[in-house]
């Protein structure tokens, strides 16, 4: 009963707030150039499907391939910091350096170095991620208990299996936590390096929309993004449900 009433609130809350939202717009004549009902947002969505799911899954595309990159190099890096104290000592900075340079910064020189492509928009991606895996990963890597660590080392164990039979498994919540926070960041990304040089994705379709005050279009736009952004956060609550159910963070709020 309570599972269900957890998920019932959220939903009902968002239909309160799109009701409130259309009422506003009809009862204020509200022009559509500044603030479009749902209504027409939605319908709008309906009417250009066929563009608008193209342009979405260019940016999933994008963010995904990012998402994967940052992620992987994060883990491998991670892995190395958490064992090798100069490895952490070289590669901290570096990254806190990248993580507090305003990406809208970064954006334009990796479209200047390598091309309006989509290679430029997944480093990008792959920047924006980096960060916040590394450090998590190195934090559940360093949690991992002590005693059992030490109980292994004493049947003989190998670091290597130390690592990828114990510490690992023991920073998976830890990761899986870092994803969510990565999952939403990587749309952000892929949608910032759409604004420098590219002619795609949904990031494109907005700064379009925009110029045109198409308010309809540009809300779609941002009603998909988001939409990306929860699918992608719901796949990594699944998975983190399966892969890290003895956690109590695997209780997730999308659960």
């Amino acid at each position: 009963m309570k599972n269900k009433v957890t998920k019932v609130v959220p939903v009902l809350l968002i239909a309160i707030l799109f009701s409130v939202w259309e009422l506003v717009v009809y009862w204020l004549d509200i022009p559509r150039y500044i603030l479009p009902a749902p209504s027409k947002v939605l319908s709008t969505i309906f009417n250009e499907a066929g563009v608008l799911l193209g342009e979405t899954g260019y940016t999933t595309v994008e963010a995904t391939l990012g998402l994967g990159v940052g992620v992987i190099a994060a883990i491998i890096l991670g892995i190395f910091a958490s064992r090798f104290a100069l490895v952490e000592k070289t590669v901290m900075p570096i990254a806190i350096f990248v993580k507090v340079t305003p990406i809208l910064a970064i954006a334009p020189l990796f479209a200047i170095w390598f091309g309006f492509g989509m290679t430029p928009r997944i480093l990008i991606v792959a920047v924006v991620t980096f960060f916040p895996m590394l450090v998590n990963t190195i934090t559940g890597l360093r949690s991992t208990d002590h005693n059992t660590v030490n109980y292994m080392r004493s049947l003989g164990a190998k670091e290597s299996e130390i690592m990828f039979r114990l510490r690992i498994p023991f920073a998976a919540p830890y990761m899986l936590a870092s994803l969510k926070v990565s999952v939403p960041l990587s749309v952000i990304g892929a949608v910032i390096g759409e604004w420098f040089g590219s002619s795609r994705g949904l990031g494109n379709l907005i700064m379009v929309s925009h110029g045109n005050l198409d308010m309809d279009t540009l809300f779609a736009a941002v009603f998909l993004l988001a939409s990306i952004g929860i699918i992608g956060i719901s796949l990594v609550s699944f998975a983190e449900r399966r892969i890290s159910f003895w956690h109590p963070a695997s209780e997730s709020i999308l659960s």
